[in-house]
């Protein structure tokens, strides 16, 4: 009896060590698979946010798609992980360990507004719900655009769409003074020139009055208004993207509008300073400072190029004259300025150049069409504007104002100035050019017929002699109409040096080869 007493004890503590086995082995697994979701970064998928009330864990929000999460210090054996800087929790299973990623907020200026939810939260990132908090919050503006308001939270950007039930409200939310202007700095080859003396002058300068350098996409957040950035920001551009000696360059991007005329720039308009070898000390602080700088370049030529009629042969259009140019050929033209990086000017750019107020790309050129024939209106053709659209680039067209309507010929890409109103009609004046009636008519005559076409162009910036033909008394009617160019032939290249009443242009023939033409624009 005493035996079989003593098995069934043996028997029962054999289970009872099986059992605490048993329990402290699931205990250590709990643990193992707990601890192995937990890390100091994790990623959840989906899952719900918990909040402790009363040492209960009750949901009270959502992930919806894949977030990263940074984490507290976790206390062993919680199956709740509490996000770091929040008073949320997420459920140890939803969470899968990764490697830290080191976050960077941009070194934006917070907005004195700030965007309220209502009723529950929604954040997004990239367009897409990733977070819902079940309770209303309250968010100093980070910054924003047409669609969202950007927030800063749990170390991240979020989206709070403008179309939410949200409110927005004046709040003190920074003192830091914030940029109204900013300069650009363009450095055609930064490699070359860091090895200069200038830009030793111009880093240590930069360096010692505390400017930040800013990223291209910052700028154009700026740009467009929906970012404050610190005062003494500034960008740096060049040809290549690099860091020197902590100043970050930019590489240029063309797909941003710059203006090129050497001014600061404003919210809404890129404007940028081209730095040469003759920028001097003070013109640089200038620059620094927001002022225009005027820099002297006598010696910078500028190719005028004069187009008259386009036709599209495949379209059964024909054209007999020697200035017809087909839309296949000026489309090449366009396209190898537009591949190479040629800037076309518009009027006013080209005539403050002429005038010394601006400088200009060393790749400008204008592109000038006579008349408004075949090809260059809406009305008769329509593939001037439908060219210059497609390529973005500028033209000017000397119309004769008085045989078609100015409106046939609006466009954001064309100026439009004068060639006379009704003064094209050649053969009416014996021994003078092309027999140009302007060379002959009286003098009361002539200046009413430029009085008439200033009434329409709006414009005195530019004028055109027809058939190139001109005198000395055509020229002095010019002056006394106001105009402060005109413009002939000569096939050479515009300088400040040559006459503002005797501008040439390259007349652009049917026949042209493109070598010709890159010959005239090199």
């Amino acid at each position: 009896m005493k035996s079989k007493v003593k098995k069934i004890i043996i028997l029962i503590g054999i289970l009872l060590c099986l059992c605490v086995i048993g329990i402290v082995g699931y205990c250590v697994y709990s643990l193992y698979k707990i601890s192995s979701h937990y890390g100091t970064s994790v990623v959840v998928e989906k899952g719900n946010l918990y909040c402790l009330e009363d040492r209960n864990y009750q949901i009270c929000g959502q992930i919806s798609s894949k977030l990263d999460l940074s984490l507290q210090s976790q206390k062993i054996g919680s199956k709740y992980f509490q996000i770091e800087n929040s008073n949320y929790y997420i459920l140890y299973s939803d969470a899968t360990k990764t490697e830290k990623k080191e976050i960077s907020l941009p070194n934006y200026v917070v907005w004195n507004q700030t965007v309220h939810t209502k009723e529950q939260t929604h954040l997004y990132q990239e367009n897409k719900l990733v977070m819902t908090l079940q309770k209303e919050m309250s968010f100093p503006i980070f910054y924003q655009d047409t669609s969202n308001y950007y927030v800063t939270y749990l170390n991240q950007i979020f989206e709070i769409p403008k179309s939410e039930n949200i409110e927005v409200y004046e709040e003190k939310n920074t003192d830091e003074t914030i940029a109204q202007t900013i300069p650009v700095l363009y450095f055609a080859d930064i490699n070359t020139w860091k090895d200069t003396t200038q830009w030793i002058e111009q880093k240590q300068k930069l360096l010692e009055d505390g400017w930040e350098t800013i990223l291209v996409s910052d700028y154009q957040k700026w740009l467009s208004g929906g970012v404050q950035l610190k005062e003494h920001s500034i960008l740096l551009l060049s040809n290549t993207k690099t860091n020197i000696d902590g100043l970050q360059i930019e590489k240029r991007d063309e797909t941003i509008d710059w203006k090129e005329s050497n001014a600061v720039s404003k919210v809404g308009k890129a404007n940028l300073y081209t730095i040469t070898e003759t920028i001097t000390y003070d013109q640089f602080q200038k620059m620094l400072d927001g002022q225009t700088v005027i820099v002297s370049s006598m010696d910078q030529k500028i190719p005028v190029l004069n187009y008259h009629f386009f036709y599209d042969p495949t379209i059964g259009e024909a054209c007999n004259e020697n200035i017809c140019l087909t839309t296949q050929k000026f489309e090449e033209q366009l396209q190898y300025l537009k591949e190479n990086g040629y800037y076309t000017l518009t009027m006013e750019e080209f005539r403050d150049w002429m005038y010394g107020k601006i400088e200009v790309p060393q790749k400008s050129i204008l592109i000038t069409v006579d008349d408004g024939a075949f090809g260059t209106g809406k009305h008769n053709g329509n593939h001037l504007i439908t060219l210059l659209e497609k390529y973005d680039m500028h033209a000017t067209l000397f119309l004769i104002t008085g045989w078609w309507s100015i409106e046939n010929y609006r466009s954001p890409n064309l100026d439009i100035e004068s060639h006379t109103y009704d003064m094209h009609t050649s053969g009416l004046c014996p021994n003078q050019t092309n027999g140009a009636q302007m060379l002959c008519s009286s003098y009361d005559h002539v200046m009413n017929d430029l009085k008439k076409s200033i009434e329409i162009t709006q414009s005195t910036k530019a004028f055109c002699f027809p058939f190139y033909a001109y005198n000395s008394t055509a020229i002095q009617q010019v002056k006394e109409a106001g105009f402060e160019l005109a413009f002939i032939g000569g096939s050479y290249k515009a300088s400040r040096n040559v006459d503002k009443y005797h501008i040439p242009r390259y007349p652009i023939a049917y026949n042209i080869t493109m070598d010709q033409f890159i010959q005239m624009v090199s």
